[in-house]
């Protein structure tokens, strides 16, 4: 496990409501996830094509993440962020 880089902005934070320890975190060094409440944290999303600016979960079925990325676009993920697809 790892850790956020140091001097991290985060823009946006996004938690899990049926695994609150599920933690999402994006911002200008990428999108982060955490399965122990923010205590260390993983790179993931790697393939995005851009900046995340925002993060979102569905409510009712939290696996399924949407990031705005800095170009305007959307991107979905419907696994928990392993990999993304276009939204747009």
């Amino acid at each position: 496990m790892g850790s956020l880089p140091i001097n991290t902005v985060v823009r946006s934070v996004a938690v899990d409501t049926i695994t609150p320890e599920r933690v999402y975190a994006a911002g200008p060094a990428g999108l982060f996830r955490s399965d122990d409440a923010g205590q260390t944290w993983i790179p993931t999303g790697e393939e995005l094509p851009a900046e995340p600016l925002a993060i979102t979960l569905d409510p009712i079925e939290p696996q399924v993440l949407f990031v705005l990325l800095i170009d305007n676009s959307v991107w979905r993920s419907t696994d928990g962020a392993a990999t993304w697809q276009s939204a747009d």
